[in-house]
């Protein structure tokens, strides 16, 4: 595939096969994660990969609190029932700009540079035959995550999670550039 391609066939991936994801092709796209430009060369990023039992209790977790929270109107229950079918999932941190200043505008830069590097690891995806999907609804128990992996000090970003996808996805219905230009 060339560039073009693997930008205009870049989905979020919602339903994986059972096919497993291979280490080489896990590590192919954490690696095409971490070259991402960043700011001040910084490289916020940090990834923890779950193993299965860890990702099957995460996304019992996010069931749990979907059923906790019946009035919220959010995608939790949608983004567990990928998180079943995903072969693989990671978890993106930052570890976080301090600042002498600690201006909060330090922090959009390093924000910027976890999107790019996360946008390197679905095109990677895409350029291994692979679906993914980024679940920011991690956040709803963001604390209840981070104690359960040990991760302190760190800053959670969003859920990441990869497989082959089981369907082919209709075509993108995006803007026209015009409608996006401000001048």
């Amino acid at each position: 595939m060339n560039f073009d391609e693997i930008v205009g066939n870049r989905r979020s991936a919602r339903s994986f096969t059972n096919d497993a994801v291979s280490e080489k092709q896990l590590e192919k796209i954490l690696s095409s994660g971490s070259l991402a430009p960043s700011a001040r060369n910084r490289q916020p990023w940090k990834f923890y990969i779950l193993n299965d039992e860890q990702k099957n209790d995460i996304m019992n977790m996010l069931l749990e609190w979907d059923k906790l929270n019946p009035k919220e109107r959010t995608s939790v229950k949608g983004s567990a029932e990928q998180i079943r079918t995903a072969n693989k999932m990671i978890m993106i941190y930052s570890d976080g700009y301090k600042s002498k200043s600690k201006n909060e505008n330090y922090k959009k830069p390093d924000y910027i540079s976890l999107g790019c590097a996360i946008e390197n690891m679905s095109l990677q995806a895409v350029n291994l035959g692979l679906g993914s999907c980024i679940l920011c609804d991690t956040l709803y128990i963001e604390k209840e995550i981070d104690k359960y992996l040990g991760i302190k000090d760190f800053e959670q970003i969003c859920g990441f999670i990869v497989g082959n996808p089981i369907y082919n996805y209709p075509p993108k219905v995006k803007k026209d550039l015009k409608d996006l230009l401000l001048n």
